[in-house]
């Protein structure tokens, strides 16, 4: 297997990623804070970034290496305006963490190809080792929601 293999190909996956249920959401592939910020001043309403991913390759030599990938996903919208209350803020958060619900399950769909009965070629022998989902307030310049990290072995 080449190095970085799984890497390029779920960074494949993700450029085509799509939201299930949420047509209207066209995810922002970003770099960092600073290029994500930049890219949601031009956007309002539910927004989805995905962190390019990353890879980490490990083993004892050059011929016997493992490599996992993970990546972020952020479910985004502006909760802060003048018109917040706790409702409307408890509203916006759970309507977020469903975008992100959907969103795994969608990965793990893919992941074991339980809609086509087959595995998407792009994650074939990819295993969810970890899910971790951390609320966020006003990250990248006022947006607020959730950040899910799933690593990829």
């Amino acid at each position: 297997m080449k190095r970085l293999q799984k890497l390029a190909r779920v960074t494949e996956y993700l450029t085509q990623f799509k939201v299930p249920g949420f047509p209207d959401i066209a995810p922002i592939m970003t770099v960092n804070q600073e290029n994500a910020a930049s890219q949601l001043l031009r956007t309002s309403g539910e927004q989805l970034l995905i962190a390019l991913p990353e890879g980490r390759l490990y083993g004892s030599d050059s011929d016997s290496f493992e490599e996992s990938v993970s990546f972020a996903v952020f479910s985004l919208s502006k909760v802060n305006g003048p018109a917040r209350t706790p409702e409307t803020a408890d509203s916006a958060y759970a309507k977020l963490l469903r975008i992100l619900d959907l969103c795994l399950d969608k990965i793990i769909e893919d992941l074991l190809g339980t809609a086509t009965n087959s595995p998407c070629p792009l994650l074939a022998g990819l295993d969810i080792t970890t899910v971790d989902v951390i609320p966020e307030y006003s990250i990248f310049a006022g947006w607020s929601g959730y950040y899910m990290e799933i690593v990829l072995e």
